[in-house]
């Protein structure tokens, strides 16, 4: 079975690790081909793709000649290689994909909800016209997979896309593990945190769908009982400025911008926070308790499926209210952080491997070639 995958670009985050971990756990009976739009951007992952042997075609298109050209150039391609599925990802893989799902079974993976992501970040008027594009194109294909129970229920709920299924993300646990306690001390040491400070660790997004001010505000209270205590930044955004504003160059309070090496940071902090306004199934939370860190999560849908999940490893909070989320932060720490770590590795064990989630995109790519016959 012959699959080409079709996104934008390998740029480095969480929809290109996903599709990596799909990738890389493919079975010998299917051959993958990659098919990205535009030139890659300076943080992209397209050597770790390369490195899997696999047949990449790039076309290097931007957003304007796409309108134009991208059509084309993939119908070449189609009929060169004969996939069997094409599987797209994004607002512009699932546009330009359902333009062929009349004649390959085509398979999409929603990572957000289109009608909050897309204004979020693009603006209302231009973020409403590429939800309803998405929309109508979702429409057209042979499967849509959310990422989440959330994500389904809001295709179905809100667009009426009833076909919608879910496939969990998946994280690599080979990279993402609980660090022993000489390599903890080791990594702390070589990024200038105290060996005896209990470390709390969230991530900065380039929008405002992170909500790190609430983070930002929720600790700065905490501190007044729990001084010792630090908060890691890691990633970089719009948001950062203010953050560091709540700061006010307190030390207990590390910046660390955008990083390489995520394993790191999560393997020398003790708690994950993550205070988010909407997400898909996020990556970062996923990343966090593969390396057996206990959360504290806005109560967000796709939270709260976590944590119907792994209840005996996290807490939930109100969204933008610091200080319930300050109160969470006192309660954490007066928990077993021993047992909630270990309920969290195998909540990841049991539901998130990236093995898992590839074994059921592979059993979707048979079902859904059978339904096309």
């Amino acid at each position: 079975m012959k699959i080409l995958y079709l996104v934008s670009t390998l740029q480095k985050a969480g929809p290109t690790s996903q599709l990596y971990y799909i990738i890389s756990n493919l079975s010998a009976d299917i051959t993958p081909i990659l098919v990205t739009l535009s030139h890659e951007p300076a943080q992209s992952r397209l050597n770790d793709f390369k490195a899997l042997g696999i047949k990449h075609y790039q076309l290097n298109l931007s957003r304007l000649e796409g309108v134009f050209l991208a059509k084309s150039k993939l119908k070449q391609i189609i009929n060169k290689e004969l996939p069997d599925v094409i599987h797209s990802q994004g607002f512009r893989g699932d546009v330009l994909a359902s333009k062929f799902a009349s004649k390959i079974p085509v398979l999409s993976t929603v990572r957000n909800f289109p009608q909050l992501d897309f204004p979020m970040t693009y603006g209302r008027v231009v973020g409403s016209l590429m939800a309803y594009q998405q929309v109508c194109a979702l429409r057209k294909v042979s499967q849509v997979c959310g990422v989440s129970d959330a994500v389904k229920n809001n295709l179905d709920k809100t667009f009426n896309i009833s076909k919608a299924i879910t496939a969990l993300n998946g994280v690599d646990t080979n990279n993402f593990y609980p660090a022993k306690i000489d390599q903890k001390l080791s990594l702390r040491n070589t990024y200038g945190i105290n060996e005896k400070s209990r470390v709390w660790i969230s991530s900065l997004g380039k929008d405002t769908r992170k909500n790190s001010v609430t983070v930002a505000a929720a600790f700065k209270q905490f501190l007044t009982q729990y001084p010792d205590d630090v908060l890691i930044f890691i990633g970089d955004g719009q948001q950062r400025a203010e953050c560091e504003k709540i700061a006010d160059s307190n030390p207990q309070f590390k910046f660390f911008g955008k990083v390489n090496n995520v394993s790191d940071y999560l393997q020398m902090a003790d708690y994950f926070i993550s205070a988010s306004r909407a997400e898909g199934m996020p990556n970062a939370v996923l990343e966090a308790m593969s390396c057996g860190l206990p959360s504290i999560l806005s109560d967000i849908e796709p939270h709260k499926e976590i944590y119907a999940l792994n209840s005996e490893g996290c807490l939930v909070f109100e969204t933008e209210n610091d200080i319930d989320l300050h109160d969470k932060l006192v309660i954490q720490v007066k928990s077993d952080r021993q047992n909630m770590s270990n309920a969290t590795i195998n909540a990841v064990r049991e539901h998130f491997s990236s093995s898992t989630m590839s074994a059921k995109y592979q059993r979707l790519y048979k079902q859904v070639v059978s339904n096309h016959e």
